[in-house]
């Protein structure tokens, strides 16, 4: 915009250079004047349009810098003490940096905490400050939130029909130190939901604490773009051979190596099946452990063809620990994205589900009257839907150092703050 101003002036003044009608002298005289002035406020305009780019830039890294302090002080005062001091060093390093006023505000953005810093800046203007009268005055604005530094622990995906994340009874869910998040609707019917934060895209409600937040930004699927068919169109793999030839035990040990499970395992009396690390593919039939059968596997994934699922009952001991490398390192139990049955955990003695549980299309229930997953460092849960029912405890441990299972991107620890306005 300000360069062709400048070149509309010139050109009109070249216009009259080349005039013959007048003398050099007049026409410098009334014109001259002009086109200074209007070149010295082009100038003049550039320089405002940069500092007030600059200033915003500074209020941005400020919030961010300022940011992940909000949870050190109840307060926000380190928060603030960090943001002023990065404004502090930007400023002092600005050579021709305007005068300023600075304010830095703690806020409440959907329950989540964030700062904002205000810059105002100052700087005169040509001719002695008439033009503007007063001089430039421009802002620098920028809200930044820790919400990201909240781990994610629980994901409920799907964002149509009722009751997407549902806790009833006397069900209980506990997820301390981690974010609990449903892209519809949250409703505790009789039990509770007690985590570090909680909050729906739509409505919460029941017995939640903290209190939930609603009208939260719906997150994405963070493994949408896994690649769960890595071994072909699982459904069309299995021979009639191998059907007749599954896994179905009821005493005894049994040591499983990783690899296809056509019709499913059902381990059921006192049968141990102790799966070898890997990747463990179910077509065409279940996971079933059942009476008072033990499912057992360090260093595993295990995968849901659309005609297979996990079913954990009675008073089944199950621990399962997850992938540690490869591409689905930090997976431990997953389904196939059209599989959408329901994935049910109502056995006894569930005491380590360490890793992911991803069920992008399907329901997970978690049924009965005992602890759930509470030997686990960590745990993840990403289903399209959830229910819990009678009087489970299902704990969601966020304790992520504490094992070499790794934590996919996406979930658990997110680093670093994010600008919100």
């Amino acid at each position: 915009m300000i360069p062709r101003v400048l070149r509309r002036v010139l050109g009109f003044a070249d216009r009259l250079r080349r005039s013959e009608r007048g003398s050099i002298a007049l026409k410098f005289a009334m014109i001259g004047p002009a086109v200074m002035l209007l070149g010295v406020g082009g100038i003049d305009l550039m320089a405002v349009h940069t500092a007030k780019g600059r200033l915003q830039s500074i209020a941005d890294a400020a919030a961010l810098a300022g940011a992940p302090a909000l949870a050190l002080a109840t307060d926000g005062s380190a928060a603030r003490e960090r943001a002023d001091a990065f404004v502090r060093g930007q400023m002092e390093e600005w050579a021709e940096a305007p005068t300023y006023e600075a304010s830095y505000e703690i806020l409440d953005r959907g329950g989540q905490r964030a700062i904002r810093v205000l810059l105002r800046g100052h700087r005169t203007s040509f001719f002695a400050n008439m033009l503007p009268p007063g001089g430039w005055n421009f802002v620098g604005d920028a809200t930044a939130s820790t919400a990201g530094l909240t781990p994610l622990c629980v994901l409920i995906s799907g964002s149509n029909g009722a009751k997407l994340l549902n806790i009833k009874d006397a069900g209980q869910m506990k997820a301390p130190a981690c974010l609990v998040h449903s892209n519809r609707d949250i409703l505790v019917e009789g039990g509770n939901i007690s985590a570090a934060s909680v909050q729906a895209v739509t409505t919460a409600g029941g017995s939640i604490s903290p209190s939930a937040s609603t009208g939260a930004a719906p997150i994405a699927d963070p493994f949408a773009d896994l690649d769960l068919e890595r071994q072909g169109p699982l459904g069309l793999l299995c021979t009639v051979v191998e059907m007749a030839n599954r896994v179905k035990v009821s005493s005894g040990t049994h040591h499983v190596p990783a690899g296809r499970h056509c019709g499913g395992i059902e381990a059921s009396g006192t049968a141990r099946v102790l799966l070898a690390p890997g990747e463990h593919f179910f077509l065409k039939g279940s996971l079933v452990v059942k009476e008072d059968g033990r499912l057992e596997g360090e260093d595993v994934a295990l995968f849901f063809d659309t005609a297979s699922k996990f079913d954990f009952t009675d008073r089944a001991q199950v621990n399962l620990d997850g992938r540690k490398t490869g591409p689905y390192a930090g997976i431990v139990m997953g389904a196939m994205r059209d599989n959408r049955q329901d994935f049910i955990i109502s056995a006894d003695h569930v005491e380590s589900l360490l890793g992911v549980i991803y069920v992008p299309s399907a329901r997970l229930i978690v049924d009965g009257t005992a602890d759930v997953a509470r030997d686990s460092a960590w745990t993840v849960i990403v289903a399209k839907e959830m229910q819990m029912k009678g009087s489970p405890s299902l704990f969601i441990n966020a304790d992520y150092d504490a094992t070499d299972v790794p934590v996919p991107a996406g979930v658990g620890p997110r680093g670093g703050a994010r600008l919100i306005e």
